[in-house]
């Protein structure tokens, strides 16, 4: 967006940096936010866990009076004392301010484990000094065919317990990441991981989680995740059939699995159905978003096996025209049935809409505690529990300019 802030000076000493967690009120009332203040006073404005704003000095300074109950007119006294500027200045960008972030936290087409695109990434990256969200990867355990072809598994990695996770937990908090996703494997078969949602939860993250949806057929489980603090999920389904999710998931796995959708879908989780399409499942896509439509699922996500891309073929991938169809034919009847839907990983044809997935924003933290760029790249920067970030980060910053 644009920023209304650029005409302010920023010779005022910037405010303390971190992260602070508010239950909104007032223009957020009923969302979730986050602010991050960066070193040099820029901010991070994290709504839901789903929206970003990003502000300069000025604009971040406001946001968080606001966000701590000042008066408009406590604000403009402030900040003319602070950057000697006209009243009549900061009262006009106080406004735009509350207008622009009042529309953005009403939005309902964002999804909240991927949605930025690289030029979103390019302007989130600039001068940060963590990214938006982290991924945990508990365990390897139960991963399905998907991964089998896309991701190269570490062989013999020694997993971290439940208190040192934790630790994980406190440190991701205070370096200034405010949303986490617990990936795998399946993450929920980590011993105690209802009681990490519910750690993660008191003190102050946002929680995402990555699943098969097979634990979640137990509805007491399904209750157990949202009491504890859960804020959104996504499960993979191979296919509205029966058969064909077998063969690409795992023998039996489409029954459990379509019960914890239907468990997940009657809390108030926000929730999204992610679907990698094959050789398989890619001619039928019409009759899977009406199954998931029925079901009451309004938000997609997609990619595909495809060629050149894979870890191993076993003539499953795609060739690029049959990802430009898929990639078309879920745009029209997502936009028909004004179902949310976004499209994982590289675009097959220009113009596409892409979600970047990258590093930029979101890192990873191996069961062992290395922290990398991403599931698919095991290059270490250093060991969260062992390593300061600060040598993690700038690690990440001179691999990623190679």
């Amino acid at each position: 967006m644009a920023n209304p802030m650029k005409k302010f000076f920023t010779w005022a000493k910037p405010l303390k940096h971190g992260v602070y967690h508010y239950r909104g009120g007032g223009m957020l009332e009923g969302h979730r936010v986050h602010l991050r203040i960066e070193t040099n006073g820029s901010g991070l404005l994290v709504i839901d866990a789903d929206k970003i704003l990003y502000l300069n000095q000025t604009a971040a300074e406001i946001i968080k009076r606001l966000l701590d109950g000042s008066s408009d007119e406590l604000i403009i006294k402030k900040m003319t004392e602070r950057y000697r500027v006209k009243k009549e200045i900061i009262t006009e960008d106080i406004d735009a301010l509350k207008h622009s972030v009042k529309r953005f936290a009403e939005a309902t087409d964002v999804d909240p484990i991927t949605y930025l695109s690289d030029k979103d990434i390019a302007q989130f990256t600039a001068g940060f000094s963590a990214p938006h969200r982290m991924d945990l990867i508990l365990t390897y355990d139960n991963s399905n065919l998907f991964r089998q072809f896309c991701i190269r598994e570490r062989e013999g990695i020694n997993s971290i317990n439940t208190e040192q996770w934790k630790r994980v937990i406190e440190i991701l908090w205070n370096i200034g990441i405010p949303h986490l996703l617990f990936t795998g494997g399946e993450p929920t078969l980590f011993e105690n991981f209802v009681e990490l949602v519910q750690f993660a939860e008191e003190v102050g993250i946002v929680t995402g989680l990555l699943t098969n949806g097979e634990t979640c057929a137990d509805l007491k489980y399904t209750n157990a995740l949202v009491d504890a603090g859960l804020d959104h999920l996504q499960i993979t389904i191979g296919s509205h059939k029966r058969e064909v999710h077998d063969q690409l998931i795992g023998e039996g796995t489409w029954e459990k699995t379509i019960r914890g959708l239907e468990n997940v879908l009657a809390t108030p989780l926000y929730c999204v159905v992610h679907t990698t399409f094959t050789k398989k499942n890619y001619t039928e896509i019409p009759q899977l978003i009406s199954f998931l439509k029925q079901k009451g699922v309004y938000a997609i996500a997609a990619d595909a096996l495809e060629e050149g891309s894979v870890v191993k073929d076993e003539g499953l991938a795609l060739a690029k025209n049959e990802v430009k169809s898929v990639i078309d034919t879920l745009r029209a009847i997502t936009e028909k049935d004004n179902i949310s839907f976004v499209w994982y990983g590289e675009g097959a044809t220009e113009g596409a809409d892409e979600t970047s997935v990258v590093w930029e924003y979101s890192m990873c933290i191996e069961p062992d505690g290395d922290v990398t760029a991403c599931e698919c790249d095991y290059m270490s920067f250093g060991n969260i529990l062992r390593d300061s970030w600060k040598t993690i980060w700038d690690k990440s910053v001179h691999y990623s300019k190679k």
